[in-house]
């Protein structure tokens, strides 16, 4: 291990492969298990529109955030959605789980589904967070088809979630 804080480990390893090939000083970033939720409310879904250090771009996404020690998914989407958003949530159901950049990052991310009111009930507490926004399935569609949703997490998610979900 190289370095580790709360937001990562970097790790170099060596590596056997099934067929006996070895890999050696492979680098690999692990992060925290974590969640992102598809909110849906009778308005439409939440997005949030926040910078990301990484892009060092302002992305328009679906909510998502790390879980706690002792957290489920489930129980993590609720609260991240309230944090993020000030939507409440109910209702989470897993959709599924993805591998994030498996070739180099250990990082899974579930996808949860939540029913959110229909409107903010309380201040969202991200301070990272530049909106919420609501849109229909065809806008999110509209927003994914012309490069203005870009986070894979967010492209697989919604389109996992809309097929899942009968929505198209």
């Amino acid at each position: 291990m190289h370095l580790s804080n709360r937001w990562l480990t970097l790790r170099e390893n060596d590596y056997e492969l099934p067929g006996g090939k070895r890999l050696p000083s492979y680098w690999v970033i692990e992060k925290p298990s974590y969640v992102l939720v598809i909110g849906e409310s009778r308005k439409g879904l939440v997005l949030v529109r926040e910078y990301r250090p990484g892009s060092g771009k302002v992305h328009l996404s679906f909510p998502a955030g790390f879980i706690d020690e002792g957290e489920t998914p489930e129980q993590a989407a609720v609260r991240e959605f309230q944090e993020e958003t000030g939507f409440f949530a109910s209702k989470p159901k897993v959709i599924g789980t993805l591998d994030a950049q498996a070739a180099w990052l250990k990082a899974t991310c579930t996808v949860v589904h939540v029913e959110a009111s229909d409107r903010p009930e309380v201040s969202a507490v991200d301070a990272e967070i530049e909106a919420v926004l609501l849109m229909d399935w065809g806008q999110v569609l509209e927003k994914v088809r012309e490069g203005a949703i870009t986070e894979m997490h967010s492209v697989a998610g919604f389109y996992m979630a809309r097929d899942l979900l009968d929505r198209s």
